[in-house]
């Protein structure tokens, strides 16, 4: 049977690049979004902060 090659491991291009750089634009776009948005402070609350709320039970 052949050996399969494993592929060299390059210190300028680290194993977790693409989950990082993902994670980023994400973090990005939805900085991006909240800042722009006409009414991003009551979906803010909607979705994101009253369930939040809810879950540590400070409604």
């Amino acid at each position: 049977m052949k050996e399969q090659k494993k592929p060299k491991s390059d210190p300028n291009y680290p194993d977790n690049f693409w989950p990082r750089l993902i994670f980023l634009l994400s973090i990005g776009a939805f900085i991006y979004w909240a800042m722009t948005s006409p009414n991003a402070d009551s979906s803010l609350h909607t979705y994101l902060i009253g369930p939040i709320r809810n879950t540590i039970g400070l409604s």
